[in-house]
């Protein structure tokens, strides 16, 4: 238990502020998943909370019971209240687990369940997500489903999920479905009805992620009645403050044009940002249906963890899934346009100033081996290589000359924007001309003299 190390989370903004010498009003943070529309009313309905703030909180919270059924026609006895969700799973596995016991956790996901469950002696054993339908729970207590997963973006649909429900109920293996972004995904997938009539499905629940409300810690689960019970017996008096309880009956109470508004925003987003996000080479964005999308890295030049510091730099937070045990990804949520497009600039000029530090290391070299490299084919930065060429430069010095006499070319994306391309310019790599440059940068000439004196005499 002393081995344990806490769940590495997002939303360190005060210390990403700290480490990039910023206000964290200057800081863009895209590392929490959270609805990026603000609920019109949440300032009125906080102001008014506080209302209550003299007075203990009833501890049976039948308001909040009452709103969370409704919204999910379940009963108020199917409900059991939460300092979000993180609470909630320890309450699970402090009711559930027992030294010994063995639970089955996709992989990758979120890291809370394998920590609370470690933390009362069970053996954690991993499958891949992919894979969690074929699964046979007959030896585990209980199996964990995030649904839509954290941090890849998949849903799995109703009919599978209940699939699996009657799998792990069949074999009396409790099954926990962390619903967290499914409000902000398609509700109508949700399993709650059938975590209501069943002794071995409980769904967990995020006010938290839908509403934009993470300062307030609220979270709610649904059970059998006869479970439930139970967990509100022995939860901890008082779990939740009182405006926390209030603010989270009025959210629930008048919500669907809100959560309608946010599905269609979010759909629309996620889709202008994916292809904005693939457009970037070596950059490979899973499909995502929720508000955050996973993107692999593994083909780009700079590990997650540089990329994230440069980009910190920029006053932008990224989600490094190493704490997913995903090397080399990155996690983006959806927001809203503006600030999109504050990602995607951000991103162009990381990469720009990276290009610009791979092609200074590449010159110095140069300089000091004095000769050109002739025809380097081991060359770990690009695939670009053809009969002849020198690669002294492997990023030109000149980039982007804009010059189409180069056989050089200014492309327009499909996904907007220009890009200049110099695929069909191969002068740069040219034996005789690469010691022409190498040989003027030593005489200590500025740029713009060798151009005029080396490559306008070849256009």
């Amino acid at each position: 238990m002393f081995d344990l190390q806490p769940c590495i989370h997002g939303a360190r903004l005060y210390e990403s502020a700290r480490i990039a010498g910023k206000r964290t009003d200057e800081l863009l943070d895209f590392s929490v998943n959270l609805n990026p529309l603000i609920y019109p009313k949440i300032i009125s309905i906080v102001s008014g909370a506080c209302n209550s703030i003299s007075n203990y909180p009833d501890n049976r919270y039948p308001g909040l019971k009452k709103v969370a059924a409704d919204n999910l026609h379940v009963s108020s006895e199917n409900i059991v209240p939460g300092n979000g969700s993180s609470e909630l799973i320890r309450l699970l596995a402090e009711t559930i687990i027992e030294s010994g016991d063995k639970v089955l956790i996709p992989s990758p996901t979120f890291s809370e369940y394998e920590f609370q469950c470690k933390l009362f002696g069970a053996d954690i054993e991993h499958v891949d997500f992919s894979s969690i339908m074929s699964i046979r729970p007959d030896n585990f207590k209980a199996v964990f489903l995030c649904n839509p997963n954290n941090p890849t973006g998949k849903l799995m649909l109703r009919k599978d999920v209940i699939s699996l429900c009657e799998k792990c109920s069949s074999k009396g293996v409790f099954l926990i479905v962390d619903e967290a972004f499914i409000d902000l995904c398609d509700p109508n997938e949700s399993v709650a009805d059938i975590a209501a009539s069943s002794d071995f499905v409980i769904v967990l629940r995020s006010v938290t992620k839908t509403f934009a409300v993470p300062g307030l810690r609220i979270g709610f689960l649904v059970a059998s009645p006869d479970f439930a019970g139970l967990l509100n017996n022995i939860r901890l008096h008082w779990n939740m403050n009182s405006i926390a309880a209030k603010v989270c009956e009025d959210l629930l109470g008048d919500s669907q044009d809100y959560l309608q508004k946010s599905l269609s925003f979010l759909k629309k987003e996620r889709g202008w940002l994916f292809e904005k996000l693939a457009a970037f080479r070596g950059f490979k964005p899973y499909p995502s249906d929720t508000n955050f999308i996973l993107i692999d890295l593994v083909d780009f030049g700079l590990s997650s963890l540089e990329l994230t510091q440069r980009m910190l730099r920029q006053g932008i937070i990224i989600r490094d899934c190493a704490s997913f045990d995903l090397k080399n990804h990155i996690r983006i949520a959806v927001r809203k346009r503006s600030e999109n497009q504050e990602l995607i600039k951000a991103l162009a000029s990381v990469i720009k100033e990276w290009g610009q530090e791979l092609a200074e290391k590449e010159l110095d070299r140069a300089l000091d081996r004095g000769v050109a490299a002739r025809s380097r084919i081991d060359c770990e930065y690009y695939s670009c290589h053809f009969a002849g060429q020198d690669c002294t430069f492997c990023f030109c010095p000149f980039y982007p000359c804009e010059n189409t006499e180069t056989g050089g070319e200014l492309l327009h994306r499909s996904t907007g924007g220009t890009v200049w391309s110099c695929a069909g310019c191969h002068l740069i790599h040219k034996g005789d001309i690469a010691e022409k440059v190498l040989k003027e940068l030593m005489g200590g000439k500025k740029i713009k003299e060798i151009w005029k004196l080396v490559m306008e005499p070849e256009l």
